[in-house]
């Protein structure tokens, strides 16, 4: 079976971290207050310890927006691509 969303997450950020990143709407919802909390330095400092981890872009994006059309929050799933497009934009400056 594999891992959920959140458990993909847990595997990610040590246990002290986890209360800040655990959604990472902090990464890929750009107009939550979560993502007012981290500069763009930050965020990709988030981006580059998940790949680190080994984990998959492509499966944890999918993860996220499962997770957040189970909560039933489609506009938290549909900001992600506004929130990514953002990240790529800065780093790309």
């Amino acid at each position: 079976q594999p891992m959920n969303y959140q458990q993909q997450l847990d595997k990610i950020f040590s246990p002290g971290d986890l209360w800040k990143h655990r959604t990472l709407r902090t990464l890929f919802d750009p107009y939550s207050t979560e993502y007012q909390y981290t500069t763009m330095d930050e965020k990709t400092s988030i981006l580059k310890t998940i790949l680190d981890k080994g984990i998959s872009l492509k499966v944890l994006i999918a993860a996220y927006k499962d997770f957040y059309i189970q909560e039933n929050k489609p506009d938290v799933a549909d900001t992600l691509e506004d929130g990514l497009v953002m990240v790529l934009e800065e780093v790309l400056k």
